[in-house]
């Protein structure tokens, strides 16, 4: 049986296991939707812990660039109907006055915030970009051929390339550009990547990424293809 913990430790508990899985090598996304299926049970224990939970899950919801739509309206539905005032004998005044502020936040930001039909991406299309950047900056380039290192950027990232056309082309792509700029041309996988954005064709991605990160996208392959040419 899952004890009864404080307004705090819920809290505390809820950004605990979301660094867990954060620590796993899983995007924010993910490790969010881990983290609220563990927190499921503790929901049914009451409205306090319910919505102390889904607040929390809504402040890191909106560090997304995007909010998948049925997030939002579970989210907003049962917070637009708490009774902050039934609540409050069970805070202290401090945190009665922050609960109320948290929850009016949620609810503004979560009403104005750019929204998703995409519910399969596991990482956003900036984010999966600076986490291979993050990646290929740990490996040593010194020990290791240009193959050898794009197998290691591959395999770190597999899952996601299984996931979604745009989180593999994202892959893909930002690993030719740090290929590219450090001339590390001689490679077998390189030309494997190339041949791949070749044929890719934007529209496969569908909504998985908004016009204005297609277009980016689009861009950043003309310029490893013209570059693979060049060379």
């Amino acid at each position: 049986m899952i004890p009864k913990l404080s307004y705090r430790e819920i809290l505390d508990s809820f950004d605990e296991s979301f660094q867990e899985y954060k620590c796993r090598n899983m995007s924010n996304l993910e490790a969010l939707a881990k983290t609220f299926e563990d927190f499921e049970i503790m929901m049914n224990k009451g409205d306090l812990e319910k919505a102390t939970i889904l607040i929390r899950y809504g402040e890191l919801v909106l560090m997304q660039p995007y909010v998948f739509h049925k997030s939002k309206d579970y989210i907003v539905n049962f917070l637009e109907e708490v009774d902050c005032v039934s609540l409050q004998q069970e805070l202290s005044d401090v945190e009665y006055q922050e609960f109320v502020m948290r929850k009016k936040e949620v609810l503004y930001n979560l009403n104005n915030k750019p929204l998703t039909n995409n519910a399969r991406a596991m990482w956003y299309y900036d984010e999966m970009i600076d986490e291979v950047n993050c990646y290929y900056n740990t490996i040593n380039l010194k020990d290791k051929t240009a193959d050898e290192i794009a197998r290691d950027v591959l395999e770190r990232f597999k899952r996601a390339c299984r996931n979604t056309k745009s989180e593999k082309i994202g892959v893909y792509t930002t690993l030719a550009e740090r290929l590219l700029e450090d001339d590390l041309t001689d490679s077998i996988e390189l030309k494997h990547i190339r041949d791949m954005l070749k044929e890719f064709n934007i529209n496969e991605v569908g909504e998985q990424l908004s016009n204005h990160e297609k277009q980016k996208l689009h861009l950043r392959i003309e310029w490893v293809l013209k570059r693979l040419i060049d060379n």
